[in-house]
């Protein structure tokens, strides 16, 4: 027994040592991956300040490519939990703030939660990844995607536990729930179909017709120090002309919401999904 538990001990050290964790640079939006312009960014960033105004959770979104660059030999549930508790999300007495990771490359996600919240809650979050953000990240939606997702977080699980109530049980949806948030759901998700709709009227350079398509790839992430760049890969589907063309992603700077973590941490609580 006692040789087992040294064993045990010295796998979740070294664990542990091979674990690293990127630096914040704002309590509320760290967009590490490029996923989101900055008018969805700023929106994100008012919702979650307001958010932290409102009822003092704090509640932050990240977005990585992938895990494995931090901590190649933990699972998504493993680093999103030393993430949470390296970064202290939440108010350190009640416990109660969320993480919202998106590892776009691994094409995996996972809502954490802070240990104040019962294991009940954990079946509110994976009914808001299911319902708001795997539909979008599965078309690779992912602006749209978060957008929907943060706005379902703050709804079902952050101002109802901030309000005393206990977790919405199965899968009902109360009526208050979807006049708050399903208009606004329903615009974020097609402001990616818009957009596209938009592009697809610009000209064709070689034959003047208006049937283009655009695609953005994020090729190396932003960062505090440094800009990121990505391709856009230019198509028509009239006269097959293509175009690959560079643009820089602005390098990650800290904004007026910045500030410190309370020092919460999680037990581990939350859900996960993938598609």
């Amino acid at each position: 027994m006692r040789l087992l538990a040294t064993l045990t001990f010295c796998l979740t050290a070294s664990l542990a040592a091979a674990q690293s964790y990127p630096d914040y640079s704002s309590t509320t939006v760290n967009d590490f991956a490029g996923l989101l312009a900055p008018d969805a960014e700023a929106r994100i960033d008012a919702q979650l300040v307001g958010l932290r105004k409102d009822t003092d959770i704090e509640m932050t979104v990240v977005t990585l490519s992938r895990k494995d660059m931090f901590a190649p030999d933990a699972t998504l549930e493993q680093f999103a939990t030393g993430l949470f508790d390296q970064w202290g999300i939440g108010d350190a007495t009640r416990n109660d703030g969320i993480l919202v990771l998106v590892l776009y490359g691994d094409r995996e996600m996972r809502i954490e939660l802070g240990r104040a919240f019962g294991r009940d809650w954990d079946r509110a979050a994976s009914t808001v990844i299911n319902r708001s953000f795997l539909p979008a990240f599965a078309e690779d939606r992912y602006e749209a995607g978060i957008e929907a997702g943060v706005s379902d977080t703050i709804d079902t699980i952050a101002r109802p536990f901030h309000a005393g109530a206990s977790a919405p049980k199965g899968g009902g949806v109360s009526l208050w729930w979807l006049l708050a948030v399903f208009p606004p759901i329903l615009w974020i998700a097609n402001a990616g179909r818009i957009r596209r709709w938009r592009q697809s009227r610009q000209k064709c350079p070689q034959c003047g017709a208006r049937d283009m398509s655009f695609a953005d790839k994020v090729l190396h992430a932003a960062t505090k120090t440094a800009r990121g760049d990505g391709q856009r890969t230019i198509d028509c589907a009239k006269c097959g002309y293509h175009d690959v063309a560079s643009y820089e992603i602005s390098r990650i700077s800290s904004s007026s919401s910045s500030s410190s973590f309370g020092g919460g941490s999680s037990g581990g609580g939350g859900s996960s999904g993938r598609w």
